[in-house]
């Protein structure tokens, strides 16, 4: 999505969609696949065309994968759009696929059959929709169907916090203060940052980390349980500790934020408690 024209849509919509998303905790079953044929295209990171033999009317169908999002190939291409493709080429390109339709959310608003898909891998079948955002080829998209959402989420995470893929376009730790210094540089970007607690407030919404420089980690109230197996529940943190922590930039009216859905982005708390 184009960062400019599509900020505001971004925070306002797509992180209260992923966040007011009831979470599936099913894993992928390749035994729940109903179709079976071979990609014969890749359109670009998230739809392909798929021949499924003179026996399937229609023969050919265009397959938007679900639970995913990936860059744009319009021109100009968006970021990572090119890359995000040859992603899924290596995965599924002129191979047979098997796929796992949705019951009353079998195709979009473009006629385009809405799946699950699955390819073999050294003697398994792998969801490729998760695989790709493992791969750090997109974000979640979850709309109608979450099915598989958490294992999807979980996906993403491990791609955030190893800042795989597109997360990586901009290495290192940044400061709060360096994000300030170019906003449109960072935000909706997968960053790094280094900064010290100030003070912790708790909401309906979440736990809400306050930084220097305006900045914040904010730990959505549905992914609070995660944290607190891993012992970083709202009582587990100390003001005053330097908090490294990598994820997706955002930037509200009170300022930067990233937002944490899994322990995992949280690379380390350092210093002494204040």
């Amino acid at each position: 999505m184009r960062k400019a024209s599509l900020l505001v849509a971004f925070l306002g919509v797509a992180l209260v969609g992923l966040a007011t998303s009831p979470p599936g905790d099913e894993l992928p079953d390749v035994a729940r696949a109903t179709l079976q044929g071979r990609v014969i295209r890749v359109y670009d990171g998230d739809t392909v065309e798929v021949d499924f033999g003179p026996q399937h009317v229609p023969r050919y169908e265009r397959v938007r994968l679900l639970g995913i999002d990936t860059p744009e190939l319009s021109e100009p291409a968006e970021y990572y759009a090119r890359e995000a493709k040859g992603l899924l080429t290596r995965l599924v390109g002129h191979r047979m696929v098997r796929l796992e339709l949705v019951p009353g959310n079998e195709r979009d608003g473009y006629g385009r059959l809405l799946a699950y898909i699955y390819v073999r891998r050294d003697g398994d079948w792998i969801l490729v929709n998760g695989e790709l955002l493992r791969l750090g080829a997109g974000e979640p998209l979850f709309v109608g169907e979450e099915r598989y959402s958490e294992y999807l989420i979980q996906c993403w995470i491990e791609a955030l916090a190893n800042r795989t893929g597109k997360w990586g376009r901009y290495p290192g730790e940044l400061t709060p203060e360096q994000l300030w210094e170019d906003p449109q540089k960072y935000v909706l970007e997968g960053v790094t940052v280094q900064a010290h607690l100030l003070e912790i407030r708790e909401s309906w919404e979440g736990l809400i980390l306050l930084c220097e420089a305006g900045f914040r980690f904010f730990i959505p109230r549905e992914r609070l349980g995660e944290f607190e197996q891993a012992g970083l529940g709202p009582e587990d943190w100390s003001l005053g500790v330097e908090v490294l922590a990598s994820g997706v930039l955002s930037w509200d009216v009170l300022g930067p934020y990233l937002e944490l859905w899994g322990p995992a982005q949280v690379h380390s708390l350092a210093g002494d408690p204040g």
